[in-house]
């Protein structure tokens, strides 16, 4: 009886064809894949000292023959599962500093690991993996609502302070001098502040992220309005990180976002998206420009 009620609650989010499942299935294995390696080698590039150097570099060389390996019918699956094993070592590497969007890395890994290397359980992977992207969507909208810093746009306020990519990404927002003080405040400070502005468009647009999220999280699992929802979505997430220049977790969750549109977009953009993750680490090793860009930016 459970279980039943757990197959149809993750049938909610599914619907597609068994073709177009196994599409977006592979894809997003892909880029998943393809993804972690190059995260791996910026990684090896930025860091300052603080992960294990031989350690981090066999782990991208392994991450890398994985993302090849994606690429083949008979080791796809293996690939996948070598990955996951990596992904937990590097998690063991990082705790607890690790980033968000390393988390749910892991968790997309770890659910297309459950596929076989028949295709059996793709469905309910592809499944999993919708209602993870929309309850990741709709939490961070609760936790800006139960922190409750995001209503006067004091968060985006402290952000800005901190100078540097948030600054510019809400120079349109607001006036030079409002932009000044708050960059003149120490934030490691007690007392600094107050981390308020006047700017109503300012204050409008941070309640916007949390309204959004949490609005278009349902709408996603929600057959009629689904890819209305995910397209929105996308250009939300696209318009923050990209802002921010939260690069990995742009393209991450672009790309689970994009499980909910009914094609295999992810597989048609994915020569596009290979380029970027290339660009990213050439940059990040030198070869390529954009490593100054890099520095500045949260891969």
């Amino acid at each position: 009886m459970a279980a039943s009620r757990a197959s149809a609650l993750l049938a909610v989010a599914g619907g597609d064809a068994p073709p177009l499942v196994h599409a977006k299935v592979e894809a997003l294995r892909r880029f998943l894949l393809a993804y972690g390696a190059a995260r791996s080698w910026v990684w090896l590039a930025l860091d300052s000292g603080s992960l294990p150097t031989t350690p981090l570099v066999v782990s991208a060389l392994v991450l890398t023959a994985c993302a090849a390996l994606a690429w083949t019918s008979r080791y796809a699956t293996l690939a996948v599962r070598c990955a996951l094993v990596v992904l937990v070592v590097q998690l063991a590497w990082t705790f607890p500093i690790t980033h968000n969007h390393f988390f749910l890395e892991l968790v997309c890994v770890a659910l297309l690991a459950l596929v076989d290397r028949d295709g059996d359980g793709e469905p309910v992977a592809l499944e999993a993996l919708c209602w993870v992207t929309a309850l990741v969507l709709f939490h961070t909208g609760l936790a800006k609502v139960l922190h409750g810093l995001y209503f006067g746009g004091e968060v985006l306020a402290f952000m800005v302070g901190r100078g540097g990519r948030f600054a510019d990404a809400f120079a349109l927002l607001l006036p030079a001098d409002e932009i000044a003080r708050l960059t003149s405040y120490d934030p490691m400070h007690t007392g600094a502040g107050p981390y308020r502005v006047d700017s109503p468009a300012f204050v409008v647009a941070s309640n916007l992220v949390w309204v959004l999220e949490i609005v278009l999280a349902p709408l996603l699992l929600w057959r009629r309005t689904r890819t209305a929802a995910a397209i929105a979505a996308i250009a939300l997430v696209l318009a923050i990180q990209v802002g921010a220049r939260e690069i990995g977790f742009a393209l991450l969750f672009a790309n689970l976002l994009l499980l909910f549109v009914p094609t295999a977009a992810t597989r048609t953009l994915l020569p596009a998206l290979l380029a970027v993750l290339g660009w990213i680490v050439g940059a990040a090793l030198g070869w390529l420009p954009g490593h100054a860009w890099l520095l500045t930016a949260n891969v």
